[in-house]
């Protein structure tokens, strides 16, 4: 590890990293956040709270109606 910190010593402006790399995730977690929030993901989100009870990728409750 010294060797790494020796090298990124050797960087100008090594300081502005950490910064970046917390707007870069901060601005992917509010978007995350926005489009689980959305109102147009209601029926995305439907569907998919079936999914973990489907056998075979066919829903019971869908059958029934056939």
């Amino acid at each position: 590890m010294k060797i790494v910190s020796h090298y990124l010593q050797g960087i100008a402006d090594v300081g502005f990293f950490p910064s970046i790399s917390l707007l870069i995730f901060f601005l992917f977690f509010i978007g995350m956040l926005w489009w689980v929030f959305r109102k147009s993901n209601k029926e995305f989100f439907t569907k998919m709270e079936s999914y973990a009870l489907d056998e075979d990728g066919v829903n019971p409750s869908s059958e029934a109606k056939e």
